[in-house]
């Protein structure tokens, strides 16, 4: 099982032209696969592509959006049009993908079903509060560059565990969201 590296290839296999739409990646994915679409603007904002003025901003209105959803057990995810009609260049998500390999990788081969009792009630609840706190804090957060970076990779790491149901790797998470406070604090402060 690859989910994480399944979700790249799926990304890669709806580049088609010099720039792909954000709805053009939504419907390359499994509908089924919720997470998928929480996992997808946090990978995104993991790589350098997160210091391009505004797309920190969106891609946490959409984590926030997405995660907010998701929490309150809609059957469907809503995205509005503005964000569906979002374009990024093919080459630098091509790069940006290529960068994202390796982690993929490794997220895979350490994210197991494990520690299912982390996803009852209310487990599963805080990991996507937390990734709706995060998705609010980035828009903020574009005053200190490339910070949003850290919340976005508490958000891959949650959403990860999500996909895959591994308490575990929910629960790296969540210490990661704690660790991710402090160090935006300190960026802030200095």
């Amino acid at each position: 099982m690859r989910p994480v590296q399944d979700i790249l290839n799926r990304i890669r296999g709806a580049i088609t032209g010099p720039s792909v739409t954000i709805d053009t990646i939504v419907r390359a994915m499994d509908p089924a696969l919720q997470p998928v679409l929480l996992l997808l603007p946090a990978l995104i904002l993991v790589t350098p592509l997160s210091g391009i003025p505004g797309l920190s901003s969106l891609g946490g209105l959409t984590i926030a959006l997405v995660a907010l959803q998701i929490l309150l057990a809609r059957p469907t995810i809503w995205l509005p049009a503005f964000v569906l009609r979002r374009q990024l260049s093919a080459d630098r998500l091509g790069r940006a993908l290529v960068g994202l390999d390796r982690a993929a990788r490794f997220i895979d081969r350490r994210s197991v079903a494990r520690v299912n009792w982390f996803f009852a009630f209310p487990g599963r609840q805080l990991a996507l509060a937390v990734c709706v706190s995060c998705g609010l804090a980035m828009p903020f957060l574009e005053l200190v560059p490339f910070s949003a970076t850290t919340l976005a990779l508490v958000v891959t790491v949650l959403s990860a565990a999500l996909l895959v149901r591994d308490g575990l790797l929910a629960a790296f998470g969540l210490g990661g969201f704690a660790l991710a406070i402090l160090i935006i604090t300190k960026l802030a402060i200095s």
